[in-house]
């Protein structure tokens, strides 16, 4: 009989459709991870996956493996979660994604809070900015900004926020201070990547018309916790959260600007896969969120256009 976590590493190479990456998530090197994948075909009697040199494709019996492997290990972790409701305990791993600048410098802390309450509750924290699929991070819960598209996932929703162009003291003092979106084209302005596109769509309101400007950077990156930092660098204007830099404002590291232009403010919601209902220690999660979003919004009020 094989081990369960060579089981759950041919999950993952199937989601990942890679080794190397597998191994990486689970802690293993390739190496372990291509021995293990072996010794499990072997096992089976049979090839789960086609090799080539650039990724790793199941093979049919594979794929029928794969599928029922998957139902078996959600049955084994369901009669776990059930015994932890049951008891009221916080225990296992909890897998989120969050996205770069607000994972790191505002919610990590929050989350850390969170585990200091619960010793037998495990951390796994995924930052980045992109829009990855669930099933592929291997997650219970993602932090995502926006409208999200994908119909199959359950939300909730922690808070709707505005995002608002902002820049240091000093490069407004060298710079000058825009006096209308469309004035934004005149200014060094950084971007987020999103996607591998520039996200150089800025939303604004002009007489509560909707006015979208597209602006040009001279600096973009897929990581929103360095264009925070270029912008308190003073290195141009950014378009951010007012979560991700209302301390920042508060304190006089940043200047908030165009204040009258405002748009419609855009939510941020805690996604998951859907399932009858969720895991105590995922409900737990999602109410603990809430709450601490809730005395953000009283601590940094947002401003009003």
């Amino acid at each position: 009989m094989y081990h369960l976590k060579d089981l759950q590493l041919a999950i993952r190479i199937a989601d990942l459709h890679s080794v190397s990456a597998a191994a990486r998530e689970l802690g293993m090197t390739p190496a372990s991870a291509s021995a293990a994948l072996q010794r499990l075909e072997h096992k089976l009697n049979c090839q789960l996956f086609a090799r080539s040199t650039r990724n790793m494709q199941l093979t049919e019996e594979g794929q029928a493996f794969i599928d029922t492997g998957r139902q078996a290990l959600n049955l084994l972790q369901g009669a776990s979660d059930a015994l932890a409701d049951k008891r009221g305990e916080l225990r296992g791993e909890l897998r989120i994604a969050l996205p770069s600048d607000l994972g790191r410098n505002r919610v990590r802390g929050w989350l850390d809070e969170l585990a200091a309450q619960a010793p037998e509750l495990t951390l796994r924290l995924y930052f980045g900015d992109q829009m990855e699929d669930l099933i592929a991070q291997n997650v219970h819960l993602a932090l995502r900004y926006g409208e999200l598209p994908d119909s199959s996932l359950m939300r909730r929703q922690l808070a709707r926020m505005h995002r608002v162009a902002v820049a240091a003291p000093d490069y407004l003092a060298r710079h000058g201070r825009p006096s209308h979106p469309q004035q934004l084209s005149q200014h060094k302005i950084l971007l987020l990547n999103r996607g591998n596109t520039p996200w150089h769509k800025w939303h604004f309101a002009d007489k509560q018309a909707p006015l979208e400007v597209e602006l040009t950077g001279i600096k973009s990156c897929n990581d929103g916790a360095v264009i925070k930092e270029w912008t308190l660098a003073g290195e141009g204007i950014a378009y951010k959260s007012w979560f991700d830099v209302a301390q920042e404002v508060t304190e006089g590291r940043l200047e908030l600007l165009l204040a009258d232009y405002l748009a419609e403010p855009i939510p941020l919601q805690l996604t998951y896969l859907q399932t009858d209902y969720p895991s105590h220690k995922v409900r737990t999660c999602i109410e603990f969120l809430k709450q601490k979003c809730q005395a953000f919004d009283s601590q940094y009020p947002q401003p009003k256009s």
